[in-house]
């Protein structure tokens, strides 16, 4: 969906509410990183802000500042840069800055703020550096404290330290700024016991936004290029920080990770080494491929757990490295119900970027090592090759980012960008049956296209998918390894993947096949004690290759059935994605907010909300809710478009409500507690209503009549066993 940077941040008022804005202006410098993904704010900062629901607009640093306006949908304005920044004119930007707190802007200041010098390293004089600190209610003396060793914590607040890390022994250097306002406050100071000249305030709250000294935040930037990822967390609680300093308590959020009460699942397997031979014992020398294997082993006993299968063209095509038995398999992936047949391109490129320029030139130098061919199999090609790998063989080695040696996986043909997107499409489509042509394109390689295929993607009704970093266990033991929700080159949204796969943890393919078992860790993790991704299993067509590699598989699949979660195809993943960006909220009255534009986003979520509930007879379109982890997940009705939800403190005793489902509903008719309503979902169903009084209910769906019993204290439980993914009409009546 294209994001266009300022038309967005727009949003129309309503006749009816108070708009919520929810955008954050995060500033980048392409002078240090060439795109947007490799800025110190995608990588670190922007994961917490999605969770509370935040959406960040990015803006370059050497581009003209924006226009800015009250009701331009823009919340706040983060500032933020790695060591390496300095900005052309620092009085402008401090300036503006001033003006954006004017217009109701909270602005959060972390790290290097970038305006401490200007492009030529021309010091900025210390007055006009403080006319936007005391704006902001304090001040900086500009005396950096470079070796505090007789410093200590004079007083922290706990909500925010410590979190992942205690701050290193001794303090790291900083400027000494101290809060002067009375509505400012200090949540962390520093200083020499007993001397309180020494004071220094160093993580600062107020009602214009929110300050964090250089280094205090999290290890990130200073152990950026560490061997040890262990090394790196956050020293304070980002969530809580961005909450407060952004002012974001107790709204409403969209939720990616949550349907009908229930965790997500999705599923993906690239079809990376399709036509590769297994190496399983009792399969040498029998031709059976990897494929075949996750095939038979993996994705056959488990009907009730959609997955999404990227095929790679050049994989079937004869043309290219194809086979007859390879187009077979492909057909038989795509008959069963749970198989989304999915596209992973063409040639399968694994650096993006070097086909950016659209030079076939490029890839001249290494075409001599495909081992499928090439497009130019010449004896110039192959000697300059040569020649490069014998007299440079380090350089070629670093030529390519991301530990790659080639640009792609196949080059029978030069690299042609439409063919990589619809191309593929159209050739995979006709290996799929008429019910399950490819609607859904995973991204190959380093997963960074730049916008133009993604815009491909979105010019043909495909949805993109893939992308990003989450592994968070004792080998990365931080936030700071759990990526965003997407990245938006151009404009467009490409959802990324909510897990590592399994080459992250077997030294990219190389050994420790069995090492994907460790996935749970992750899941674990980004559940508790707060949900930030949904449960993803997402693995390659070559862990086929192993015994203890598909085993792996099936351990992870046994500890997400212990989840209980709902199982949904990526595609549907992917509009629930999108409705977190599309969505926007009006406040229609104290505790109560319309929800507009939400697009396939069902879920919204209100944390920390203590002994609040859903107060039905305000509400709108609500089916149900449930309490997790001290979060209060509103399940909304799709076929109502724009709902209202209305919280108060009175429980609700008489209203019947969904608590959790595994099959998504929608259409919900209450008629005097006799309630109907569509469903549909994977496996057998299982939901759990909140039903006004104890006693016998009788379920009605086409395949019949069922009887079930709710508790005493009203809890009504239903197990069926229904067709999977068909809509399915059921009713629920007090017998």
């Amino acid at each position: 969906m294209r994001i266009a940077l300022l038309l967005l941040l727009l949003i129309p008022l309503s006749l009816h509410g108070e708009p919520i804005q929810r955008h954050i202006l995060a500033f980048w410098d392409s002078s240090v990183d060439k795109i947007v993904e490799d800025s110190i704010v995608h990588r670190t900062l922007e994961m917490p802000l999605n969770h509370l629901g935040l959406d960040l607009i990015y803006q370059d640093i050497h581009k003209p500042l924006p226009a800015l306006s009250e009701n331009d949908g823009i919340r706040g304005i983060l500032i933020c840069f790695s060591k390496a920044t300095t900005i052309d004119n620092p009085e402008q930007f401090i300036n503006w800055a001033r003006k954006a707190i004017d217009l109701g802007k909270k602005i959060v200041l972390m790290g290097n703020p970038g305006f401490l010098a200007d492009i030529k390293g021309t010091y900025t004089p210390g007055a006009t550096q403080n006319r936007l600190f005391e704006k902001m209610g304090f001040t900086n003396s500009q005396v950096w404290v470079d070796y505090p060793a007789d410093y200590h914590i004079i007083d922290s607040v706990e909500e925010l330290f410590p979190f992942e890390k205690q701050l290193p022994t001794p303090l790291p250097g900083f400027y000494r700024t101290r809060v002067y306002d009375p509505a400012t406050h200090s949540f962390l100071k520093v200083g020499i016991p007993g001397k309180p000249e020494t004071d220094a305030d160093l993580i600062i709250v107020g009602p214009h936004g929110g300050y964090i000294s250089t280094f205090y935040a999290n290890s990130f930037d200073v152990l950026l290029f560490s061997s040890s990822p262990r090394l790196l967390g956050w020293y304070l609680n980002p969530f809580r920080f961005f909450e407060l300093a952004f002012d974001v308590s107790g709204l409403p959020i969209p939720d990616t990770t949550t349907l009908a009460g229930r965790r997500i699942f999705i599923a993906t397997c690239h079809g990376d080494s399709w036509n590769s031979e297994t190496s399983i014992e009792e399969y040498r020398g029998k031709e059976i491929y990897n494929s075949e294997i996750i095939l038979e082993k993996i994705i056959k006993p488990n009907p009730d757990l959609p997955i999404a299968v990227g095929m790679v063209a050049a994989d079937l095509d004869p043309k290219w490295a194809g086979k007859k038995k390879s187009q077979a398999i492909a057909k038989a992936y795509t008959s069963l119900l749970q198989v989304e047949a999915s596209s992973h391109t063409y040639s399968h490129p694994f650096y993006w970027d070097f086909f950016a320029s659209n030079d076939p030139e490029k890839e001249k130098d290494y075409l001599p090592f495909y081992t499928n061919g090439s497009w130019e199999n010449s004896f110039k090609s192959w000697f300059r090759a040569k020649m490069y790998q014998i007299y440079s063989p380090k350089d070629f080695a670093k030529r390519l980012k991301w530990g790659y040696y080639l640009p792609r996986a196949y080059a029978n043909e030069q690299f042609n960008l439409k063919k990589e997107i619809t191309g593929a499409i159209d050739y995979l489509n006709q290996f799929a049956p008429e019910n399950n042509k490819i609607k859904l394109l995973i991204w190959s390689g380093d997963s960074r296209p730049w916008d133009t295929p993604i815009q491909l993607c979105e010019n043909a009704g495909i949805k993109n998918f893939g992308g990003g970093f989450v592994q968070f266990d004792s080998e990365h033991p931080s936030l700071l390894f759990v990526y965003p929700l997407c990245r938006k080159p151009g404009g467009i949204i490409q959802l990324y993947a909510a897990a590592n796969a399994e080459n992250a943890y077997t030294n990219e393919w190389e050994d420790y096949f069995y090492r994907f078992e460790f996935l749970p860790a992750t899941l674990k993790n980004t559940e508790s004690p707060r949900r930030l991704k949904p449960i993803h299993l997402y693995y390659h067509s070559y862990s086929g290759e192993f015994k203890a590699s598909v085993n792996a598989i099936l351990r992870n699949i046994a500890f997400i059935r212990t989840q209980s979660p709902i199982a949904i195809q990526v595609k549907r993943y992917c509009d629930i994605g999108t409705g977190f960006f599309t969505v926007a909220f009006e406040k229609v009255g104290e505790g109560s907010w319309k929800v507009l534009n939400r697009q396939g986003l069902q879920t919204i979520r209100f944390d920390q909300v203590r002994d609040q509930t859903v107060d039905f007879v305000d509400s709108q379109g609500v089916i149900g809710y449930l309490k997790h982890q001290g979060s209060l997940y509103v399940y909304l009705d799709a076929a109502v478009d724009e709902p209202v939800i209305a919280l108060n403190r009175f429980r609700d005793d008489k209203t019947p409500y969904l608590m959790d489902s595994n099959w998504e509903i929608w259409n919900f008719k209450n008629n005097a507690n006799h309630l109907n309503f569509h469903a549909i979902g994977w496996g057998s169903l299982s939901m759990r209503w909140k039903m006004p009084a104890p006693g016998t209910y009788l379920v009605t769906t086409p395949s019949g009549l069922k009887s079930f019993e709710a508790t005493a204290d009203g809890i009504l439980t239903i197990d069926m066993d229904l067709p999977y993914n068909e809509q399915t009409k059921i009713g629920i009546s007090p017998k």
